[in-house]
């Protein structure tokens, strides 16, 4: 008999069943869409943006809209964007004669072909004239909105890591982009990205092209009772069973954030000695994680300053949503003012290793949390 695959998957986007439901934000994402409302979501990284979208595309594209995913975080140039994009397009229109012959309706600067990559799948290559880059680009964005108006079809298109958008042109693609969106009636779009405080500027700041061009959709992290009732479905799959106790300890050691979930349930799968697994188990798999990821979190440490880490180690050492700003906790490290914390806080914001929601401040990472507090905070690391 073969052996039972560990149920828990973690590292890149999921999909099928491995995609945890999600169903209430699928729902309203789709009825936005089917209203041709724009959206914008966000959250901190790893919280399943990018499968969430995807799924939400898959469903979209079941009820027949054409659905484009344009991903960005590779891009960082005018042209590498007109060639994401346009790979993107030729990917939603179907198989490659049906795409090629469509991209020469479409498109008269570009130009599709196909090759393979290194493990043989295929892969559409864009070119276009680098001295006409602006026209190409005009025609691009464009395309997809005529083909549909001609079809008399509807469509979506998610631009993932949308804060890349920064890098390509500045301001001067940020406005031509807004201006073609907003002239097109057949197509949704949805602007995905994790760097709250990059979008935040791009969405909410009236001097911006993009200052609300759609509906702020934050995702959040997921409800206790849903992440209790989907841990125990998914070790019941492989046919183990787990303490009430035990559940709860992974609960809170991974604070309802779904990435972490998969990565602890995945270790005490693969360490699993015995069953029912109980609470004093988790314990032992979380060590055997941060054993793991303790060369690249000391990479990480190595890199601060020292207010950058004497920050992290305020947050590691207080309760959740407890004030980093109190007066012991700058006596410590010697803060004289508020203000110098804030500068370290903001700094650590822009790394991604610390969110800030409702004026509270958080490490994103639960176990770099824990290995601060287990082998750094009483270290002279400092």
């Amino acid at each position: 008999m073969e052996p039972l695959k560990n149920p828990f998957h973690y590292g890149g986007k999921v999909s099928g069943e491995n995609f945890w439901d999600r169903e209430g934000e699928i729902r309203e994402l789709l009825g936005d869409i089917r209203s041709h409302q724009h959206v914008i979501v966000f959250s901190q990284r790893r919280l399943g943006k990018t499968s969430l979208v995807l799924k939400v595309l898959e469903e979209a594209a079941k009820e027949g809209l054409v659905s484009v995913y344009v991903d960005l975080y590779p891009v960082s140039t005018l042209g590498e964007l007109i060639e994401e994009y346009g790979r993107a397009i030729a990917r939603a229109l179907g198989p490659y004669e049906k795409a090629r012959k469509l991209m020469r309706e479409l498109f008269s600067r570009l130009h599709l072909t196909m090759g393979v990559d290194p493990a043989g799948n295929p892969q559409w290559s864009v070119g276009f004239d680098r001295s006409q880059e602006a026209e190409s680009f005009e025609e691009v964005i464009s395309a997809l909105d005529r083909y549909l108006v001609r079809k008399g079809r509807n469509g979506v298109v998610v631009f993932d890591e949308f804060q890349q958008i920064i890098e390509t042109d500045g301001d001067k693609t940020e406005k031509r982009l807004r201006s073609a969106i907003q002239m097109h009636g057949q197509v949704s779009y949805v602007f995905v990205g994790s760097k709250k405080h990059l979008l935040s500027d791009l969405f909410s700041n009236p001097n911006r092209p993009f200052y609300r061009i759609g509906k702020i959709f934050p995702l959040g992290r997921m409800p206790a009772d849903e992440v209790r009732r989907i841990i125990r479905e998914k070790f019941a799959t492989v046919k183990v069973t787990l303490e009430d106790r035990a559940v709860e300890e992974i609960v809170e050691t991974t604070e309802c954030h779904p990435y972490y979930i998969q990565y602890l349930c995945h270790v005490l799968y693969d360490t699993l000695e015995r069953q029912p697994i109980r609470p004093q188990d988790v314990p032992l798999a979380v060590e055997f994680l941060l054993q793991r990821e303790a060369t690249a979190y000391m990479n990480t440490w190595d890199l601060l300053t020292q207010r950058q880490r004497q920050a992290l180690v305020i947050l590691a050492t207080s309760a959740r949503g407890e004030n980093p700003f109190r007066a012991e906790a700058l006596r410590k490290f010697n803060i004289s003012q508020p203000s110098v914390l804030v500068r370290a806080l903001k700094s650590l914001i822009e790394k991604d290793l610390v969110d800030k929601e409702e004026g509270r401040y958080e490490i994103v990472d639960p176990f770099f949390k824990r290995w601060i507090k287990q082998y750094i905070s009483q270290s002279e690391a400092l």
